[in-house]
């Protein structure tokens, strides 16, 4: 009998990891991803597993629109961590899932996949959390939902940051003009002001010349 590919151990990724057991070719089924097949109703009753730090491990995998295979009643398969640089891919052959290998694998690295998670609800900072990804790779994306659906999701966000941004700036231009109108009415209210001020010193000044000029003349009969 053949030495299987595989064993299972805790992983520096996440929780339980698979590690090859034995050096194994690229293009090899390295394991399949058992359990009953359910509805996605029934699925959404059980939900995923949450840990204490609020990290979700998933353990169902989509067979079709209607229907995933539970790998929590399944075999070793939902152990497999998601990985950004993944060394393995998903297969599927009629209603049975593979993990099958894309390069080749030494004994003792993990055996990873890409979930490529498709998430209905808006991804809020809760759900990155929840399936955030810890493979550590150069190139991780930090995140094991499907990278389309991120890329559509940050090109949403972009767009409202974009008009949240147009809004603020709207508004402080609005502000700003409200305070140079302000500011402008203060400055001509303060110009008229010195202005009266000036016209009125100019008056008294000349009615009391006016008036010391009357008083010369009277001497000046005398």
């Amino acid at each position: 009998m053949a030495q299987p590919y595989y064993s299972v151990r805790n992983s520096k990724i996440h929780g339980k990891g698979v590690f090859a057991k034995r050096p194994i070719r690229k293009g090899i089924r390295v394991i399949e991803y058992t359990g009953p097949v359910i509805s996605m109703k029934e699925a959404d009753k059980i939900g995923n597993t949450v840990d204490e730090n609020g990290h979700g491990h998933t353990m169902f995998f989509t067979v079709d629109e209607k229907r995933v295979i539970d790998g929590n009643r399944g075999g070793d398969a939902k152990w497999i961590n998601h990985s950004c640089a993944a060394n393995c891919e998903a297969i599927q052959d009629g209603d049975q899932v593979f993990i099958e290998s894309l390069r080749a694998i030494k004994t003792g690295e993990e055996i990873t996949y890409d979930y490529n998670l498709v998430i209905e609800e808006k991804i809020t900072e809760a759900v990155r959390k929840e399936f955030e990804c810890f493979c550590g790779s150069p190139n991780c994306r930090h995140s094991q939902i499907d990278k389309r659906i991120l890329a559509k999701q940050a090109r949403k966000d972009k767009l409202k940051a974009a008009k949240k941004k147009a809004k603020a700036e709207k508004k402080q231009l609005k502000a700003e003009m409200k305070k140079a109108k302000a500011e402008a009415k203060a400055k001509a209210k303060a110009q008229e002001k010195s202005k009266a001020k000036v016209e009125s010193k100019k008056n008294k000044k000349a009615k009391k010349d006016k008036k010391g000029g009357k008083k010369s003349k009277k001497k000046n009969k005398k």
